[in-house]
């Protein structure tokens, strides 16, 4: 019987059935970039360019530090030419290529999105899409044993009564060691048979 909610019960909590969780990422992926895609260049005044500018430039002599969390000489002398250069009128994308041509790729904090870089950009998203996929399964796996388990419970436990179950294991357990005593007996090569013929 289909549910007419968006929400199947399953246990003591609800799940959203296949359609309304696509529906739900859509719908934040959607919101995601369309909120990176609405912000320019233009509307953001040039204090808040110039530390957005300064957090995506790495410090020469610092580790791991970009210039705006350094205060090293050389990331201050930075901070001061990103402000000249943005009351120039330069752009984000020329002033990071002002930085690339002086010291090199490795100024960037963060690598630019083309060639093998692009793979620093593109893989942690299979990473994490793939572990969300995993655990989904995993959790409906465990659910469904979990179904199966209650729907179909084992003769034994049906009544009550573990007798039965514990005579046959031990029926079981008492003709392995009958066949093996005569397995035993009849092989000529065994040492104990030749002490006890002799």
């Amino acid at each position: 019987m289909a549910s007419r909610y968006p929400f199947v019960m399953i246990g003591p909590c609800a799940l959203p059935n296949n359609s309304a969780l696509l529906a739900l990422i859509g719908l934040f992926l959607i919101i995601f970039v369309s909120a990176i895609g609405c912000i320019r260049e233009e509307d953001i005044s040039l204090e808040q360019r110039s530390h957005q500018l300064a957090a995506q430039l790495m410090c020469p002599i610092c580790d791991g530090q970009t210039i705006d969390g350094s205060n090293a000489q050389i990331s201050q002398d930075m901070r001061q030419k990103v402000r000249e250069l943005l009351d120039e009128g330069k752009t984000n994308g020329e002033i990071k290529d002002y930085f690339v041509l002086r010291y090199g790729e490795d100024i960037l904090a963060a690598p630019e999105g083309s060639g093998f870089n692009l793979l620093a950009w593109v893989v942690p998203v299979f990473i994490v899409f793939g572990g969300v996929g995993i655990a989904l399964l995993t959790i409906k796996n465990m659910r469904k044993a979990g179904i199966q388990a209650q729907s179909s419970p084992t003769p034994a436990a049906q009544n009550g009564d573990l007798s039965d179950f514990l005579a046959q294991v031990d029926r079981d357990l008492s003709g392995v060691a009958e066949s093996a005593s005569s397995a035993r007996d009849s092989n000529p090569s065994n040492p104990q048979n030749d002490e006890a013929n002799s």
